[in-house]
């Protein structure tokens, strides 16, 4: 009777401690958010760097709790990274929800590297979102960021915004603004000037925040290996630096409005203060959204003697460069030679 006794004991002892337990973990992941929040997941973070993240910035109480659940769950490996904006009223489930499947409460938007406005419009009509109003919210320049000030209304200039657009994953609520979502894209291209190198580096070069994100665009836009986005700054710096026109295709689809897989002579004559062919300088504003890596290469440009570049046709995404128009010359009949025997 006596170990009876024990054992029933025991097992109510137990029990009340689980049910505690439980409540207390069922009270740490039920706590609501207060305010809306914003968090940038970046990639490849664990499920327990997950918990430490949003325990930092106060949308749970206990990160261990949420990486139990999510285990228990089976999503813990589910967590995708990106920014995520965090609605008033959120609990920790909900929060855990929307990490792992956004898709079904929130509006996920992926932004690749070197996406135009237009390329943004095209993935946004998709989910629902009015072009004109997408289209205001780009040309508008009363966001609270002095680079966005300083922007030069160009009456040549396409979108007032573009270039700004950081790419990246956006995970937002549904119903959410255009004004909001280009907000969050800003808020991003932000903190990349937030490095002391990215001033320091304007300052030595003379540029200007505008001038750098459009260099860095082109770059974006014209090469395919980023092995080589430094090489292709380090033209356009040496092309700048002497008068020379860029000459520069991607400009010229930038200004078509439309990709042609292969411009011809005639498309190099069309009209548009964004073909350095026919106008010297920078275009009047970014021809593209550039990444991390091109705003990079348009910070920190190769020192070479190269002033043109053709692509190689051989599959490689790379190009050929040379320092003379005689050498240019011969790296484009080598470059037709390589389509011609695809």
């Amino acid at each position: 009777m006596k170990w009876i006794l024990r054992l029933f004991l025991t097992l109510v002892i137990f029990a009340v401690l689980s049910a505690g337990g439980y409540a207390y973990i069922q009270h740490s992941l039920s706590s609501p958010t207060k305010r809306a929040m914003e968090v940038e997941v970046p990639m490849g973070t664990s499920i327990l760097d997950v918990g430490k993240l949003l325990e930092k910035e106060g949308l749970i109480r206990d990160d261990l709790f949420l990486a139990v659940y999510a285990y228990l769950k089976g999503e813990a490996k589910g967590v995708r990274a990106g920014m995520y904006k965090v609605p008033p009223g959120t609990n920790a489930k909900e929060l855990l929800d929307i990490l792992t499947h956004g898709e079904n409460n929130v509006m996920r938007l992926t932004v690749p590297e070197g996406t135009t406005v237009n390329g943004i419009v095209h993935l946004l009509t998709n989910k629902g979102v009015k072009r004109a109003d997408f289209l205001r919210a780009v040309n508008r320049q009363d966001y609270p960021y002095e680079f966005v000030r300083q922007i030069h209304r160009d009456k040549g200039r396409k979108y007032l915004l573009e270039g700004y657009l950081f790419p990246f994953t956006y995970n937002l609520p549904k119903k959410e603004k255009p004004d909001e979502l280009v907000d969050a894209m800003l808020r991003q291209f932000a903190k990349r000037l937030q490095d002391p190198q990215v001033k320091q580096q304007l300052d030595k070069r003379n540029l200007t925040v505008d001038q750098w994100v459009t260099i860095a665009s082109i770059v974006e836009r014209e090469g395919e290996d980023r092995k080589e986005f430094p090489r292709i700054a380090g033209v356009i710096e040496n092309r700048l630096r002497v008068g020379k026109k860029l000459q520069v295709d991607a400009t010229v689809q930038y200004a078509r409005g439309k990709h042609k897989s292969r411009l011809l002579y005639k498309d190099l004559k069309v009209k548009s203060p964004y073909n350095t062919y026919l106008t010297k300088g920078l275009p009047p504003g970014p021809i593209s959204n550039p990444s991390d890596a091109a705003l990079q290469a348009a910070l920190f440009p190769e020192k070479n003697n190269y002033f043109f570049y053709v692509a190689r046709n051989d599959g490689s995404g790379r190009h050929y460069f040379s320092r003379t128009e005689a050498g240019h010359n011969k790296n484009i009949k080598k470059s037709k030679q390589q389509v011609t025997h695809k």
